[in-house]
């Protein structure tokens, strides 16, 4: 395919949020034309979609390199320097877009946006921190907590210290059903039971601040003056906290996939940035931390195939496949890709045949569009490049001498065989087309005839042979209008030629006869056939025509004068001719 079309297929698989897909396709198209901005810049845009902000960079800073004038470029670069929150950077980016192309509309948005990104980002870095502010998070492994959220009070006010703690911190203090949720939102323990909070048996409020002591009865006591302690109330039950809980131990299988599946994304990172000797460590130590994470052999194998090692791709495909199968349930769906991507290897090894035999052996584990689509696009591919290949002119004239040896013969079939071939040869050669025509005419199939020997006229419109050809099988078909035009055409660009001479003055005998010696039926089955023909409708539909025609069948002098004066100009006569050829109208 050329970039373009590389490009077409990376926007379809883009708006379809098939980002690795689309990816693969621009990939394609810059290796195809390497100074298309446009091809780095649609790249970009898969990368950030797809996650990978650094590669969006990369291909934003790769589109103004190719072109240093287009807005597009600047955007994609600070698009992606916006995602890796570098936001000083970002607006540096927009704004030399700016310097480079004053005014423009998207760069001038995309500027104030991650201004206000930025200020944003900086007011959150100066606010205190919320220690509440991931309160559910914090109150997830509790014991108590699905007893908390099933009550709507409790739900209620673990909303309210979250989204205001200021305000909630010191109700809650004096609340000792909320102990338990300060614990295990602060992480520590309390340090007093919850009625050393609540101030008393009674709960009433948490410290006095300034006020005086009401139910004190000392006889020193003036307003304004300090209180003497009473002394103090029964103290309230005390609630001892509940324990926090433990986190729970992983136990050594989940600590190894979870180490596997993070070496996993460092081997995916390494691949992009096309580091692919760490890529390949990356992946065997995922296997190594986890040997059920097969998919990773498959990631092996596209490593090799960018690094142009085919035969350790195809090994590796090969160790994937029996790998997955191993596994159970069987992984079919990963199998499939695999047996995709051993399919891609042959194509690189520009074997489609045997490409198409993995794809099909993938279609068999596991069927979704893509591969459907890969299928039609390698058998259309290979098509082709066997077609081209087949060309060879030297072979294409043998078989052409074949091919008149078994018609001088009578073979038709065999030269009907010889001539297809010396086509495929060399398809641009008129007269095998030609001489195919001839052959299908023996054979009495006049619409293949045809077909051939206007595929001729298409390579040659001067092969005169042809022309005759035409005519010839257009008499046959008895269709003496249409051989009349093709002899005279021949006759225009070789009016020595025999066989066009002798063609029209058969057809113009043929006429004649038909327009004197047929039968009534003879005659309206010859005009039956040539209102079949679009030409003659059209021809029919002129209303100067139908005039012509009125004109001359009247007894009207006048009007007789009239249409063979029309008769006189060459196109009006042609028609009429044509008509009359075609045994429309009758004359004599």
């Amino acid at each position: 395919m050329s970039a373009e079309e590389f490009k077409a297929k990376g926007n379809a698989a883009l708006q379809a949020k098939k980002f690795d897909e689309a990816i693969e396709m621009y990939t394609e198209a810059i290796k195809l034309d390497p100074s298309n901005q446009v091809f780095y810049s649609n790249r970009s845009a898969a990368y950030l979609s797809s996650g990978d902000a650094a590669a969006a960079l990369a291909d934003g800073e790769a589109a103004i390199g190719a072109k240093a004038d287009w807005a597009k470029g600047y955007s994609r670069k600070g698009a992606a320097l916006h995602a890796l929150k570098k936001y000083d950077e970002a607006e540096a980016a927009y704004a030399a877009g700016l310097a480079a192309v004053p005014g423009d509309a998207s760069l001038e948005a995309a500027l104030k946006e991650v201004k206000e990104a930025a200020a944003k980002a900086a007011a959150k870095a100066a606010a205190p921190p919320n220690p509440f502010g991931n309160l559910l998070a914090k109150i997830a492994a509790h014991p108590q907590f699905g007893e908390w959220m099933s009550d709507p009070a409790m739900a209620q006010k673990i909303g309210m210290l979250q989204s205001n703690p200021n305000a909630a911190l010191g109700q809650f203090m004096s609340d000792p059903t909320m102990h338990p949720v300060l614990e295990a939102a602060l992480g520590f323990k309390l340090g007093g039971s919850a009625g050393d909070f609540a101030g008393g048996a009674n709960g009433g409020g948490a410290m006095d601040l300034g006020e005086e002591d009401d139910d004190s009865d000392d006889d020193e006591g003036a307003v304004g003056e300090a209180t003497k302690p009473k002394a103090p109330a029964a103290p309230a039950p005390k609630t001892a906290p509940a324990a926090a809980p433990k986190p729970r131990e992983l136990s050594e299988e989940e600590k190894a996939a979870a180490a596997a599946a993070e070496m996993r994304a460092k081997g995916n990172a390494h691949y992009k940035n096309k580091e692919w000797a760490d890529a390949l460590e990356c992946y065997d130590n995922v296997v190594a931390l986890d040997p059920s994470q097969v998919a990773v052999l498959n990631n092996k194998a596209a490593v090799y195939m960018e690094m142009g090692d085919l035969d350790a791709a195809e090994k590796q495909c090969g160790d994937a496949v029996d790998a997955a199968r191993a596994l159970r349930p069987t992984p079919f769906e990963l199998i499939s890709k695999i047996f995709m991507r051993w399919g891609k290897v042959h194509v690189k090894r520009k074997d489609l045949a045997t490409a198409l035999e993995y794809y099909k052996k993938a279609k068999l584990e596991f069927s979704d569009k893509e591969l459907e689509r890969l299928i039609k696009t390698t058998e259309l591919d290979k098509k082709k490049r066997d077609a081209k290949e087949y060309v060879n002119p030297e072979l294409a004239e043998e078989a052409k001498a074949r091919g008149n040896d078994a018609f001088r013969a009578q073979d038709w079939k065999t030269a009907i065989n010889e001539y297809e071939d010396a086509i495929k040869r060399d398809p641009k050669n008129p007269a095998y087309h030609n001489n195919l025509a001839a052959t299908l005419s023996k054979v009495m199939d006049f619409q293949g005839a045809k077909r051939e020997v206007e595929k001729a006229l298409d390579l040659d419109p001067k092969y005169v042979k042809a022309w005759s050809r035409k005519g010839d099988i257009e008499f046959l078909q008895k269709e003496y209008h249409k051989a009349m035009e093709s002899y005279q055409k021949g006759l225009k660009f070789d009016d020595a030629s025999k066989p066009c001479r002798d063609g029209l003055m058969k057809t113009m005998q043929q006429i004649n006869a038909s327009s004197k010696g047929a039968s009534e039926d003879e005659r309206k089955e010859r005009a039956a056939h040539g209102m079949a023909d679009p030409e003659i409708q059209a021809i029919l539909s002129d209303p100067v025509v139908r005039q012509v025609i009125q004109d001359l069948s009247t007894s009207d002098p006048t009007a007789q004068a009239a249409g063979n004066k029309a008769m006189r100009d060459p196109v009006m006569g042609a028609k009429i001719n044509k008509l009359i050829a075609a045994g429309v109208l009758q004359t004599g």
